[in-house]
């Protein structure tokens, strides 16, 4: 499914909805993450949720670039939801798998949980991405997984934006998944 530049028409949404992929994976951002040449930092409580109206998980639509990214410092911040478990597992045989002979690469696949509430450092309402220097955002789901309309934009620079230490505080507060 072909990203868009404008809302989609009534009959392109139906169409989506009935595909499963009314809020389709953003082509741009796949592509950004495979030509990606030193991090990809993810922000996003339902990153690694598994949505029964979406054609795509994260790991569904991302690990084929993730196979392919030239990046070494991968860094995935979310929360606990259904279906995270199993693909963290996948992740990490991915990184494993990168690491191994004949690749040999020094490849890190990190994936952070932040559990949040009243008191704790909370996850942000809206999603976001570093891709090299670049800064991502997302009102639903990290490159568009989510089943429902999706809007995104990037072309910031992470650096002028303060992302770099925004991701790095996020991350600090929070827990190393299992």
């Amino acid at each position: 499914m072909a990203d868009l530049d404008r809302f989609p028409s009534y009959h392109e949404e139906i169409n989506r909805y009935a595909a499963g992929e009314f809020g389709a994976w953003s082509d741009g951002f796949k592509s950004a993450v495979r030509n990606a040449s030193s991090r990809i930092w993810l922000v996003d409580g339902f990153l690694l949720k598994i949505d029964g109206f979406a054609k795509g998980s994260f790991i569904g639509v991302f690990d084929r670039v993730l196979r392919q990214t030239s990046a070494q410092d991968i860094r995935l911040l979310t929360s606990n939801k259904d279906g995270h478990k199993e693909q963290v597992k996948h992740l990490l045989a991915l990184q494993d798998a990168r690491r191994a002979p004949p690749r040999n690469e020094p490849f890190t696949i990190e994936v952070r949980m932040l559990r949040g509430g009243r008191t704790g450092t909370r996850l942000p309402h809206d999603r976001f991405a570093v891709i090299d220097e670049e800064l991502w955002h997302w009102g639903a789901n990290v490159g568009g997984t989510h089943h429902e309309i999706n809007a995104f934009s990037h072309g910031w620079s992470a650096n002028d934006t303060l992302a770099f230490e925004y991701f790095e505080r996020l991350w600090n507060a929070a827990e190393v998944s299992a």
